[in-house]
Parts: structure tokens; sequence; C-alpha cells
């Protein structure tokens, strides 16, 4: 997702078509100098060396990357898979900067840090691998966005997002649309319901309506944003079954959707 927060574009995870749709809905790639991974499972990371070498292509100059253990091995791939690629664009005059060095800083449950515009933290949540949820905070107008990465539902999660004025939370297991026009040609095993065990087996790593809203409710945000859908999923319904335990306001995320702390925004 893109977020825009004290005038600056901050990228946290890079899944399947981000460079593409960031295209699509008017946010400039060069503009992006810092991407945060929540975790390093593949619908999280798909886009990101398109990401790098694309927008570096266009002229972007500098990126940093933070993320959890396994992120400078991750970045340093590109070297390996794109070298030919990246001297080919070298040979173009296209410079080094950007490319060739790419800060890493690692993320922990340690980690925070404050830039003028923005200060950031993160919790470690708890998925199949090491993921973060990460709290960003604009300086100027003091408001606050948590992401909680994938995660099932922890207290610890709802401390964390405390007053928060957004939440964007996991809501992987969501109920099927019966919507008999969507595409036939999804898997049922991903467009259909969940069955008995795979939703025991998930709900050790993702949450439900009612989870989402429950943390939303005890961290007392102003508005929540359930995200991490499935296909064909019943998007009514999901905005129902949070509504039982939370009164705020709350949308399901979609393509296209550029979350701003900025003040007039």
């Amino acid at each position: 997702m893109s977020l825009s927060i004290g005038g600056e574009q901050i990228l946290v995870d890079c899944g399947s078509l981000a460079v593409h749709r960031m295209l699509e809905h008017g946010v400039n790639p060069t503009e992006v100098e810092t991407l945060f991974f929540t975790h390093h499972h593949i619908d999280h990371t798909a886009d990101f060396f398109q990401f790098v070498i694309s927008s570096w292509s266009l002229g972007r100059e500098s990126l940093t990357v933070y993320g959890p253990k396994g992120t400078e091995r991750f970045v340093n791939a590109i070297y390996d898979l794109f070298e030919d690629d990246i001297q080919y664009r070298e040979w173009f005059g296209h410079g080094a900067k950007g490319i060739r060095d790419i800060d890493v800083v690692p993320v922990d449950s340690e980690f925070s840090m404050s830039t003028e515009r923005w200060s950031v933290s993160a919790l470690p949540v708890e998925h199949s691998i090491e993921t973060y949820a990460y709290r960003f905070t604009e300086t100027s107008t003091g408001q606050t966005c948590v992401i909680s990465g994938d995660t099932r539902r922890i207290d610890e999660l709802s401390e964390f997002a405390s007053d928060a004025d957004l939440l964007v939370q996991d809501c992987c297991l969501a109920p099927t649309s019966t919507d008999s026009t969507f595409a036939d040609h999804i898997p049922n095993r991903l467009a259909g319901p969940i069955s008995d065990e795979m939703r025991r087996k998930h709900k050790q790593n993702h949450c439900d309506p009612e989870d989402a809203g429950s943390i939303a409710a005890e961290a007392g945000v102003d508005r929540l944003v359930l995200t991490h859908l499935l296909p064909n999923r019943d998007h009514d319904a999901m905005r129902k079954k949070a509504r039982t335990v939370f009164d705020g306001e709350i949308e399901v995320a979609a393509d296209g959707m550029c979350i701003s702390l900025d003040k007039n925004n």
C-alpha cells in the first residue's frame, strides 16, 4: 500500500502489480524513496524488483528499505538476478545512484525512528513467519496510521494501535460473496467458502471481521480499513460483522485507495 504522510510517499510492502497500480492511480514511483516490509511472503514482495529497477530507470536516486530478518539478503538478490539488466541500463546512461546504494535497515521489536515529517515504530505480530505491524505518525498534525501486517488477533496489537486515527487491519478470513457473476476462472480454493479445517489453520495467522472490529474497538481508533482480501469476498457482510463490535468508520480496502495523513487531505 502507498501511504502519503508529511508530503512523502511511503510504500508498505510491494506485492503483485504494485508498480502498475501506482502508475494507474497517480503515484509516481520515482518519488517513493522509503519502503517498509511487514514480512517476506510472496504476496507482499512480488513486485519489489520491478519497482526498484523501473523507478530507478525513471530517475529515482535514493531508496531505503526497512524490514525483518532476511531483508538485506532479499534486496541484495537483485544484483545476482538482474546484474546484466542493471549493467545494460547503466550503459544507456543511468547512474548508479538509486540502484547500487540501496540502504537496508533491519526491523526488530525495538525498532523506531523519526524524521522531520513523520515517525514510525514496529510491533512483532503473530503470523507464520516473522512479521511486523507499523505505526506511522505525521509530526506536525499528530495523525496516526497503524498497519497491522498479516496477523492473528493479539492483545498487543490493540495496545499498539491505541487512539490511532486509522487502522489498516488484516481481515483475510472474510465471508464469501454469492455473486454468480464473479469470474469463473478463479480457483474455488481462493474464491469459494473457507472450510472449517482451513479456517482453523488460517485463524493461527489471520483475522476475520469480528477480530478486526474487536482490535479497532479496543484500540479506540477512529477509522478501520479491512484488507488482505481473498477473491470474491462479501464486502457488505464484512462491514456488518465488524460493525457488531466496532462503531467507528469502516471501509473495505480496494485497489487505488491512497491513505493520506497530511493535514489537508
